[in-house]
């Protein structure tokens, strides 16, 4: 009965450390709404850099990405966005809609909206989500994908190769020793 539970113990540990490591890798990509606003810019004005919904700050010790929709009924207005790996975002031309992705991310973003064209305002809807990646957990995940399921295998696969002589070998074996 003791082999049969250590089969069981093993099967069980192995098993608990495979599901916490594809739990870890479910739960590794966190998407946050950092940014939703809207806001009217009036003719030959600006909004931004620093104002309200107008900069953010990507999380620490992890990898992210943002991702940008921009949203402009009016006048269409001028963007720009300031930071790390943003080449291609420099007084980008906004008639109606905008998304934009900046991959891999990092540190410090402004974004700068203008109505420096057009004589009526424009109201600007703009939403800014940032998708990174859960380092922390995706260790805890190896941590128990490396010690549990190797303890289990290792419990499993030894009380494999030791299994005591069933009743009817024992008594096969004591009936040939008192012939």
């Amino acid at each position: 009965m003791v082999i049969g539970m250590r089969k069981f113990l093993g099967l069980a540990l192995l098993t608990l450390g495979l599901a916490l490591f594809l739990l870890s890798l479910v739960y590794m990509f966190k998407t946050h709404t950092v940014i939703e606003v809207s806001f009217v810019i009036e003719p030959s004005k600006k909004y931004g850099p620093y104002e309200n919904g107008a900069y953010h700050h990507t999380v620490v010790f992890t990898k992210s990405a943002l991702i940008g929709e921009i949203s402009v009924e009016g006048e269409g207005i001028y963007f720009t966005a300031s930071g790390y790996n943003r080449k291609e975002l420099k007084d980008v031309y906004i008639n109606q809609n905008l998304s934009f992705t900046i991959d891999p991310a990092d540190d410090l973003y402004t974004f700068n909206f203008g109505n420096t064209n057009g004589n009526t305002e424009s109201r600007v809807m703009f939403s800014l989500k940032e998708r990174w990646i859960n380092i922390f957990q995706l260790i805890l995940g190896l941590i128990s994908l490396s010690t549990l399921a190797p303890a289990g295998s290792i419990i499993f696969l030894r009380s494999r190769y030791r299994e005591p002589p069933s009743d009817v070998q024992r008594t096969q074996t004591q009936q040939k020793q008192n012939t």
